[in-house]
């Protein structure tokens, strides 16, 4: 009789022996599985397909500037051209710099970002500028003006006539920005302003004058006015704008070459100016200085001249006289009383007194005709002036 087998080994007794490593004998849950290889393939093969699809139109919009960065789409380009064509810009900054500064707010925010803050309108594949911007926008797109200018003191330097440029550039690039804005791009905005403010506060104690001396003005008498003789303070490098205004007018008038003219109504009067000097900075600071002063216009004047040949020659041989007047009040009415020997003037027209009006400072009134050699004393007498002909 045959020994067993060793306990837990072998086929129950009778069974023929499994053999190992067949499909044959093992639960359906050990049978080996069927190779996916086939499935992984069809799969990698239909996910490549999809990725290159994702990749193409990724690309495609990156390169069209669809998804908001990357290069600017021709959408863009337009809103670069018209920004640039249109927005405000300060003198010393060129077109390109207009063109590169454009091209940086559009990066910054694209065509649809503008077209929401309202500073570009699109319609039918054009875009048009409409001037609205925003503190954010202006200021960056002035900032932009800046960095494309490269060394933005010395050309902004050249352009204020800055002989020494160090300190300017020493300011603040966002400060100067926010000048921009402000002054030639007229933004209203509280943080823009804010930074004007600190820019014009570094450029004044930079560059303004800490005090200006008040004009000098001297006197000359004129006809029915007051000539003044103006000096202006000097001021190392700046311009000194020097204007006057009468006691009695609310109107500035320029003082040109150093000269100028204040009216009165009447010969003799005595006439008062105020006299500004100024010096206005291109960032917008204004430093003034005043003074006054006073002068009297020439006295009203009557008087009789001789003619060089004889005004009737009829009555020949005979002299000829014209009377002369200034310093009247101009558009008055005036009372011309002519008197021989203290009497009667015995005109041939048969009239010894006139009215003319005063239509000049001085000018003429009227002529006498007398026979040659005639000695009487002859006078004319205008509102309280008395003048002799000299005969």
């Amino acid at each position: 009789m045959p020994a067993a087998p060793p306990s837990g080994y072998g086929p129950p007794p009778g069974q023929p022996p499994t053999v190992y490593g067949s499909a044959y004998g093992l639960p359906s849950h050990h049978q080996p599985k069927k190779s996916n290889k086939g499935l992984l393939i069809g799969l990698g093969t239909a996910g490549a397909v999809v990725l290159v699809l994702l990749l193409g139109t990724g690309a495609w919009a990156f390169f069209t500037g669809r998804l908001g960065f990357g290069p600017l789409s021709a959408e863009d380009k337009k809103a670069v051209t018209a920004i640039a064509a249109a927005a405000p810009k300060p003198a010393w900054a060129s077109a390109g710099d207009a063109t590169c500064a454009a091209e940086q707010l559009v990066k910054d925010e694209r065509t649809d970002g503008l077209t929401k803050a309202g500073l570009i309108t699109t319609a039918d594949e054009s875009v048009t500028y409409t001037g609205a911007w925003r503190g954010q926008q202006a200021t960056t797109y002035s900032q932009g003006l800046l960095s494309c200018t490269g060394d933005w003191s010395k050309a902004i330097g050249k352009d204020w006539a800055l002989t020494d440029t160090d300190c300017l550039g020493d300011v603040d690039e966002t400060a100067m920005a926010g000048l921009i804005t402000t002054q030639v791009m007229e933004v209203e905005d509280a943080g823009v302003t804010k930074q004007a403010d600190k820019a014009v506060s570094a450029l004044d104690e930079c560059y303004a004058s800490d005090e200006l001396t008040a004009p000098t003005a001297t006197a000359t008498p004129a006809v029915l006015g007051v000539d003044f003789s103006v000096k202006a303070p000097a001021v190392e490098g700046s311009e000194v704008v020097v204007r006057a205004k009468s006691a009695d007018s609310t109107e500035w008038t320029p003082v040109t070459g150093g000269k100028v003219n204040i009216p009165v109504r009447e010969g003799g009067q005595e006439g008062c100016a105020t006299f500004e000097a100024s010096i206005s900075y291109p960032w917008g600071t204004t430093k003034t200085s005043e003074a006054e002063a006073c002068g009297k216009a020439k006295d009203r004047r009557l008087w009789w001249t001789k003619d060089k040949s004889c005004a009737q020659p009829k009555y020949a041989p005979c002299s000829s006289w014209t009377l002369h007047y200034e310093g009247y009040e101009l558009l008055s009415s005036v009372t011309i009383k002519l008197k021989l020997n203290g009497g009667d003037c015995r005109s041939a027209s048969g009239s010894c007194s006139d009215t003319a009006f005063v239509t000049k400072p001085s000018g003429t009134w009227t002529n006498w005709t007398a026979p040659k050699g005639w000695k009487d004393r002859f006078t004319a007498q205008v509102d309280g002036l008395t003048a002799v002909l000299p005969n």
